[in-house]
This record gives structure tokens, C-alpha cells and sequence, in this order.
């Protein structure tokens, strides 16, 4: 049976224009990411967002997981950006 399940990494905020940010998601604790930004605007605001590079590590014995994530602003205005992740074990 497959187990799905997601979270909310946390919310940049006032990223400008054109701006990218780098974040980790330290023990981080699933295998199989699906990274998504999700601007947070007033209605009528047109804002966009996206994740330009992923990595994972791991460290030590036992094992830490860390993911490291980079959200770009590839929009035209400040915005605040929430990032989640979503993940599926077969």
C-alpha cells in the first residue's frame, strides 16, 4: 500500500523581483520529493514562483537527511512564497 503525505517547508518572505533563495529542510524525513512554491498574493496580483535547484544529503551514522531547495521570485513584484513537499512510498 502506498503512503503519500506532504508538508509545509515554510514561507519566504518579501523575496523581490528576479530574486532567488536558498533554504534547507533539515531531517528531512521522506524519500521521494515533489517540491512546489505557491506565492502568496491578493486576488488580482499576478505573482509567480519557482524551484530552480533541488539537493540531497545525508550525513553521519545514523544517517541526517537534509534537503537543500532554491525558490526563485520569477515574477515582477515583493511577494511572500509558501513551499511544500509531497512525497509517495510504494
Amino acid at each position: 500500500m502506498a503512503t503519500n503525505g506532504g508538508i509545509k517547508l515554510g514561507t519566504l518572505k518579501q523575496v523581490a523581483p528576479g530574486a532567488t533563495v536558498a533554504r534547507v529542510w533539515n531531517n528531512a524525513n521522506a524519500e521521494v520529493y515533489s517540491l512546489h512554491p505557491w506565492p502568496v498574493v491578493s486576488a488580482g496580483v499576478d505573482a509567480s514562483a519557482e524551484i530552480t535547484r533541488i539537493s540531497f544529503v545525508v550525513h553521519g551514522n545514523p544517517s541526517e537527511k537534509e534537503l537543500h531547495y532554491w525558490v526563485k521570485n520569477t515574477g515582477s513584484t515583493i511577494i511572500d512564497i509558501d513551499v511544500w513537499a509531497f512525497w509517495c512510498y510504494a
